[in-house]
């Protein structure tokens, strides 16, 4: 704790002196005011960071909680997953201010980390996305841009500060300060969060035992405690040119089973894998430099932007049990053996765009990528050349895109990208896998309320490193011969828009060919063999290889909205179908889940004289009961997720009287459903049957029961 306070006092001293040595006029606010109109080839969902305040978001459920076709799963804070139209988002391109999320760290936890507080936008990409989207964005991409002064100050004020301290009633506390500050040619923000969930409850026993609770009244594994910081600073050059620099970090630390997503799951020994309880210290450090050029209204005054970054995710697991041969636990050699994995994502991005039309709704963009991904397990004790202890990756990639308006009504988009993958396996084995990925669509606006857009994207993606938890398993062994992912995404969209009402709707089909997964036996008998000289039999814990079976989605979505004065009303509806050989599937650790038709139901009201905003979200989820396709083990079962609806109120009131001042009151879940998120995992262990004694049950966590919130702040 010393230390994030330390940050914060000297962040506070220098913003602090900035406003006393500094106080000329801002003047450089139009660098970042263009007033642009993006052509966009896909299907695009913003979430902006006002929203996410007024809901108290403090985790990944929170953020997408108003996206229908996007899901969350895993209950507990760090066993969120995010599931765009099914797929993981292991198979989207995120970044955080431009620094790539790439790689899967644990499969039993999520993959994004980062505190919602810290955001201004989060921007969603549907389906395989287009040139400019980066490379391995093989179902699409989410980008992630966090706050910085500008956003913060108002106009004429050259300092400000902000302290805000919440309550949680299932179960924590969460205390923020921020200070920015700006001068004639520069601004700065410096962000601190401590959050303590102590556990919560599901709604079977939210209210049990209330004032002295039980350990099967919480949720094992619920607890979470992190400290969070940001730092962002702007220097603007010049009217046109500006440097950005950006540090977040995240540590999450907590005592949980090391199957962090589940909970008392009896093994195929007898034993229960819930007591397996590690300490997790997971820390998630993102850096990035960034030159941005304005450019002007002309095609020889492009627009410039650089980016450099890194990305650190350390995953540290110290096992509190008797770890011996003699223990407990000793058939488990997995969920016995301490962590420390790092995900390092290295990297840097050109790209310029030049103006066909002076208000940039035409470009011609072009740009270079290059990346650089490395999993190692730094606790791994015994190194040889078949089991290295590291994987290592390298990306080189090029793209090129345009969009013209061939009639006013008419416009025509096209680009393509082609990426070269290099990659060093556990196994001491090269990879080297390449390809195209072009993109086309059509928009045509017969009227000015109605945009019809037609897409096709096919992306391809190399071989990667893998599960980084499978580095020290030496019964998962690498296919010598894996081949390049391919997706493929066709859609059509149309948007209705009028003064008051709008209406949206999509329908889409999507294939992913060649996915290359890290369990399943070998198929042919070259892989076979391939398997037997690394000494495995092929039978026991994996094989990673290209799935020979393509993995089909199609689905819609709906979504419209009303908005008269200050009322507001959104209706959203989705539905996504992930097939493989005709039948959906059942979840997978690394490539999707499967749920019924999502629901969601938003009303708002302002009342600016007095300054309260009053606002309703319902979210139902229908039950799903299917003959579902395993890929792992290429058998056929049957799989029951019951439905549920749950419903949320947020209260934020600012006294007009007291400037700064803010209450804001959230209250989740109001009617306690005990539910379990659909896309949480089925399986216990995901290269297990469906009728292994560990996998008979559903264990996945429950979602939190019934969770007031109460935050008041103030901005000075």
């Amino acid at each position: 704790m010393f230390k994030y306070r330390l940050i914060m006092l000297v962040s506070f001293s220098f913003l602090t002196f900035i406003y006393a040595n500094d106080t000329q006029n801002y003047t450089l606010d139009k660098i970042t005011a263009t007033g642009e109109k993006e052509f966009q080839f896909n299907n695009k969902d913003f979430i902006n960071g006002k929203d996410l305040g007024a809901r108290q978001a403090n985790q990944m459920s929170d953020v997408f909680a108003t996206q229908p076709d996007v899901n969350v799963g895993g209950g507990g804070v760090m066993a969120q997953k995010i599931y765009v139209r099914g797929i993981e988002d292991r198979l989207l391109r995120v970044t955080i201010d431009g620094a790539a999320q790439n790689g899967n760290a644990f499969h039993h936890q999520g993959n994004t980390i980062i505190d919602p507080g810290m955001l201004k936008e989060v921007e969603i990409t549907k389906g395989a996305a287009n040139a400019s989207a980066g490379p391995g964005a093989l179902a699409g991409a989410i980008t992630m841009t966090t706050k910085d002064a500008s956003d913060l100050l108002e106009k004429g004020q050259n300092f400000g500060a902000s302290l805000a301290s919440s309550f949680y009633t299932n179960y924590g506390i969460r205390e923020n300060v921020m200070a920015y500050g700006r001068g004639s040619h520069f601004d700065v923000l410096a962000y601190y969060t401590y959050q303590n969930i102590f556990y919560y409850r599901d709604g079977e026993h939210a209210f049990k035992n209330l004032f002295h609770p039980k350990s099967e009244d919480k949720v094992i594994g619920s607890p979470s405690q992190q400290n969070n910081v940001l730092l962002k600073a702007n220097a603007y050059l010049n009217e046109k040119d500006k440097i950005t620099f950006t540090y977040n970090m995240t540590r999450d630390n907590a005592t949980r089973p090391f199957r962090a997503n589940v909970t008392n799951a009896i093994g195929e020994e007898g034993f229960n894998f819930a007591q397996e309880l590690f300490d997790h210290t997971d820390q998630n450090h993102n850096v990035s430099l960034q030159y941005a050029h304005q450019g002007g209204k002309n095609f020889g005054s492009p627009k410039v932007k650089v980016d450099a970054y890194g990305s650190v995710r350390n995953i540290y697991l110290t096992p509190r049990f008797d770890t011996s041969d003699e223990g407990p636990f000793k058939d488990d050699d997995e969920g016995r053996t301490p962590r420390n994995i790092f995900l390092n994502n290295f990297g840097a991005d050109l790209k310029i765009s030049h103006p066909i039309a002076e208000d940039y709704s035409n470009t011609l963009d072009y740009g270079l990528n290059y990346q650089n991904m490395t999993v190692m397990d730094k606790a791994q004790k015994e190194i040889t050349k078949e089991q290295r202890g590291k994987e290592s990756s390298n990306i080189i990639g090029a793209y090129v895109q345009a969009n013209y308006s061939l009639v006013k009504s008419l416009t025509v988009g096209a680009g393509t990208r082609y990426d070269v993958y290099t990659y060093f396996d556990k196994n001491s084995q090269n990879h080297v896998t390449q390809g195209f990925s072009p993109s086309v669509a059509v928009l045509y606006e017969p009227i000015d309320s109605i945009d019809m857009k037609l897409s096709y994207a096919y992306v391809t993606r190399g071989a990667l490193p893998g599960d980084a938890l499978l580095i020290q398993d030496d019964e998962v062994t690498i296919d010598p011969k894996l081949k390049s992912e391919k997706g493929q995404n066709v859609e059509f969209d149309m948007d209705f828009t009028q003064e008051y009402f709008s209406l949206r709707g999509a329908v889409f089909y999507q294939v992913i060919g060649d996915f290359i997964n890290s369990y399943g036996h070998p198929i042919t008998e070259d892989q076979k063999a391939a398997a037997a000289s690394k000494g495995s039999n092929g039978e026991d814990r994996g094989f990673r290889q290209n799935l020979k079976d393509k993995i089909n989605i199609y689905g819609y979505e709906l979504g419209a909205s009303f908005n008269y004065e200050n009322f507001v009303a959104t209706l959203g509806f989705a539905r996504s179908y992930p097939t493989v050989r005709g039948k959906l599937i059942n979840d997978t650790y690394e490539l999707g889940a499967t749920t019924g038709f999502n629901y969601t139901l938003r009303l708002s009201y302002t009342f600016p004289s007095i300054g309260l905003d009053l606002s309703w979200l319902s979210r139902f989820v229908q039950t799903l009961d299917y003959e579902g396709y395993d890929i792992y083990n290429a058998e056929f079962y049957h799989t029951h997720k019951p439905g549920y609806g749950v419903h949320n109120i947020y209260v934020n009131y600012t006294p007009p009287k007291i400037k700064g001042l803010r209450f804001s009151i959230v209250l989740n879940n109001i009617f306690n459903k005990d539910y379990i998120d659909q896309t949480s995992p089925i399986k216990v262990e995901a290269d297990g049957k469906g009728n292994d004694v560990a996998n008979a049950v559903r264990k996945a966590l429950a979602q939190p029961g019934f969770d007031g919130r109460f935050e008041i702040s103030y901005k000075f």
